[in-house]
């Protein structure tokens, strides 16, 4: 089994986290997240994560106040649910992060 693991800035405040394990070139497990810097302090923030941690591959919208949602992946393989989940991530980092801080402001 191989096993990768990588932390990618993005750009000055978001960052992409990826965690995969293969198996003769198919994904058997991953996790890919984006993580956002919203203080000077530079701590990292998971805002969305796509996973296989339940079994299936599911995409999390991370809440600072409230628990995750969870969305199942219709998808083929987890080949096929990686790539999506890391273009997604890439594709949608602000909008992502400007939700995320509109529900920081919200307290």
């Amino acid at each position: 089994m191989r096993a990768v693991e990588f932390h990618r800035l993005l750009d000055d405040d978001n960052a992409l986290r990826v965690m995969f394990e293969s198996e003769r070139g198919q994904i058997v497990r991953f996790m890919v997240q984006l993580e956002c810097s919203f203080e000077e302090d530079g701590e990292w923030i998971p805002v969305v994560r796509y996973d296989t941690v339940h079994g299936y591959a599911h995409r999390d919208i991370l809440h600072p106040y409230e628990s995750e949602e969870k969305t199942a992946m219709v998808v083929q393989d987890y080949n096929e649910a990686f790539t999506i989940a890391v273009n997604d991530v890439v594709a949608k980092r602000f909008q992502y992060r400007r939700r995320y801080e509109g529900w920081l402001k919200q307290r």
